[in-house]
């Protein structure tokens, strides 16, 4: 059943277009009505829906995967069902499959190649670290955003779809299945390298390594036939990638790197040492003493294979492998001998003759290294006009590319992109500066939408705009979560001048009052407490240099003066240690010029969003909880130690897991479920890097990324 545009599933997925269709799936853009963003949606196809045993795997997997984090991989939102429509809910990628480019642009150069490989390689390893093997490794499942970075995507559509609900009209990835896939074998990380290995060929080719009428006959192929020359289909191809290549699709699994890490090592090491030589060769040691596995050993990886689904049917893989006489086994395996021998002869003499060659072409490649660049380093320069700034220096920044902005009179809007020095598509190398032009507007802007923000973050975003004038109307609230905007004058959408008035209307609680704050700056830190504390805040000290303001002054306040706050909330005032030692120190001009530019202005702003920088960051939210629904609330934590909610929802036990996406310092925040904690999530730069998880208030398990 094909879904029409328009279509709404779950009462939150508005089907926009069918965006293709794969051999589990058919794929649709959409539109999340509840959070207001364009989504992947994958709905099985009509023949598995019934399949309650693929059903089951399917969205087993779906929720495993939303636990990867990663900006290599898409990530998976949602899963669930909808009378006869199974689906699941991933992050919307605007680009191309790495397919179509490969079509297109192939053979690729040494760098493309390379430069792709290490982004999959550095999936998988995310992938691989919490036991996920994606199985279906190819072009068609790895994605590529126009600015040229890499997602790697169906990781749960990948493991559900063993090899009992594969069709042979489904058999696409038959080119890049690994040895033991195409005999029915046991499947680890390591058949995902081989895949790697095979889309490596390709890229670096042009073409693929084997070809056949039938699954079965390429099945045969992955199984006997060796690589084939990558040096004779591509001159240019290096030596080091060449190695890795042929390293990876290695038939037997033990002669293939033994994790991803390893190979991203070797890719790495590629991009200057294009000799090859660091590549190693694993070799099986035969003298190693055989270990006897006792019954207990058996069951114990009985039970392991069943917990995991790794267990292959036999019946199912049958079609893959024809039947042979021993006799017929017997000729074929002495006539591979006779040509491996023949081959390695061949080999021997080949190399002699084409190492002068070789040397020659390593020459080439370092003396274009020295003079037109490391051209590992380039990358494409994409397309900022249009984008605001703060999306624009995001773009860059992925890019490894640094942005000088100037300010313009335009008709633009205030603080969208105007005009930028290198245009898109031209490539730059990464560490280069370039010049944008961003526009200083007319006066006006357009209104944003931050009805159900929280009132520091609509705050936030205002004083991001110019608008400073902000007024602050409480309305008690029953159902809707204490400090949120409920709604706004003027609305979103709508052009204000920056020095307008403009009224956001908050949600309170009958218990709670808004009050406004009072501005102290200037105060002794006596003289502060006592106000505000007289107003009903709880105030906290903190120390901070400060030019303007003399010592033992406040010189700034977490809270504005003339903003209103919830009685009861915490605001922090910094009291001056006076003026900065990097000012104090200054004796020249140039000195003072220095010292003026790298001096934090501390007066009327927050003191954590002044040391830190704003990142959009994705929080899992991976624990099941055991109620029906649950009150979810994420807090960022200050550099301070201070909790500010900055999202607050109540949700169905059937919608986890899945992911909430939160624009902040990106440091650290705390998930809490029903105001009991759940989770802490710490990032860096934006990526998470560890997980600590709670029951019941304690802490049970601890992740690093």
């Amino acid at each position: 059943m094909m879904l029409e545009s328009g279509t709404i599933i779950s009462g939150r997925y508005r089907i926009e277009e069918q965006l293709g269709i794969g051999g589990t799936a058919v794929v649709y853009k959409a539109v999340d009505e509840k959070l207001n963003r364009v989504v992947t949606f994958k709905a099985l196809k009509e023949e598995f829906i019934d399949n309650e045993d693929f059903v089951k795997r399917f969205t087993k997997e779906a929720q495993a995967v939303a636990g990867l984090t990663h900006p290599n991989i898409v990530s998976a939102y949602d899963v669930g069902r909808d009378g006869d429509i199974c689906y699941i809910i991933m992050e919307y990628i605007d680009g191309y499959t790495l397919k179509e480019l490969i079509l297109k642009n192939a053979p690729f150069t040494n760098e493309e190649t390379l430069g792709v490989s290490m982004q999959i390689a550095s999936a998988l390893e995310a992938a691989h670290k919490k036991e996920i093997v994606h199985r279906d490794i190819k072009p068609q499942n790895i994605l590529v955003t126009r600015e040229g970075n890499i997602k790697v995507t169906d990781f749960g559509i990948a493991k559900a779809a063993t090899s009992s609900t594969l069709t042979a009209d489904q058999m696409g990835s038959a080119h890049y299945f690994s040895p033991e896939q195409a005999r029915g074998g046991f499947v680890d990380d390591k058949s995902d390298i081989y895949s790697l290995g095979i889309v490596m060929f390709e890229m670096l080719t042009g073409r693929l390594p084997f070809d056949g009428e039938s699954p079965v006959a390429l099945a045969m192929k992955h199984m006997d036939e060796p690589l084939p020359d990558i040096k004779a289909l591509n001159p240019d191809a290096s030596d080091s990638l060449i190695k890795i290549i042929n390293k990876a699709a290695s038939k037997k699994a033990f002669q293939r790197y033994r994790s991803a890490k390893e190979l991203s090592a070797d890719l790495k090491k590629a991009i200057s040492d294009t000799t090859g030589n660091f590549v190693t060769e694993n070799v099986y040691d035969k003298t190693s003493q055989t270990i006897v596995l006792t019954n207990e050993d058996r069951r114990a990886i009985r039970e392991k294979s069943a917990s995991s689904g790794e267990r292959h049917n036999v019946r199912s893989t049958q079609s893959l492998r024809p039947s042979k006489s021993a006799a017929e086994r017997e000729r074929l395996k002495r006539q591979r001998e006779e040509e491996e021998a023949k081959a390695a002869n061949r080999r021997v003499i080949f190399g002699a003759v084409i190492t002068g060659a070789a040397i020659i072409a390593i020459i080439t490649v370092v003396i274009a290294f020295m003079v037109g660049g490391n051209s590992g380093n380039d990358v494409v320069m994409p397309d900022l006009v249009g984008k605001t700034q703060e999306l624009a220096e995001k773009s860059a920044k992925e890019n490894g590319i640094f942005l000088e902005a100037e300010l313009v009179e335009s008709e633009e809007l205030a603080g969208i992109v105007v005009w930028q020095e290198i245009e898109a598509g031209k490539k730059v190398s990464k560490g280069d500066t370039v010049n944008v032009q961003v526009s200083a507007g007319n006066g006006e802007v357009e209104f944003p939408d931050i009805v159900g923000d929280s009132m520091e973050d609509a705050q936030t975003e205002l004083k991001a705009l110019g608008i400073t004038n902000i007024n602050f109307v409480a309305r008690q609230s029953t159902n809707i979560p204490s400090g949120t905007i409920i709604s706004t004058n003027p609305e979103a959408g709508e052009m204000v001048n920056i020095s307008d008035e403009v009224t956001l209307y908050i949600s309170i609680s009958e218990s709670e009052t808004m009050v406004e704050v009072e501005n102290v700056l200037g105060m002794t830190e006596s003289e502060a407490v006592k106000i505000l504390e007289e107003q009903g805040f709880v105030v906290k000290v903190e120390e901070a240099a400060s030019d303007e303001y003399a010592k033992g002054q406040v010189c700034a306040q977490s809270k504005d003066g003339g903003f209103e706050a919830l009685e009861g909330s915490t605001i922090i005032i910094y009291i001056s240690t006076g003026a900065s030692e990097t000012t104090t120190e200054a004796t020249t001009e140039e000195e003072k010029e220095e010292a003026e530019e790298t001096t934090a202005e501390v007066q009327n702003i927050d003191y954590n969003q002044a040391v830190s920088q704003s990142y959009s960051v994705a929080v899992p939210l991976t624990q099941v909880p055991d109620s029906d629904s649950v009150t979810v609330k994420i807090a960022e934590v200050g550099l301070d130690g201070s909790e500010s909610v900055v999202y607050t929802k109540t949700v169905n036990k059937s919608s986890f897991p899945y992911s909430a996406s939160i624009t902040g310092s990106g440091s650290t925040y705390k998930v809490y479920y029903d105001g009991v904690i759940s989770a802490v999530h710490s990032y860096d730069d934006g990526g998470l890097t560890s997980s600590s998880y709670y029951i019941d208030g304690k802490l049970a398990d601890t992740k690093t990324y």
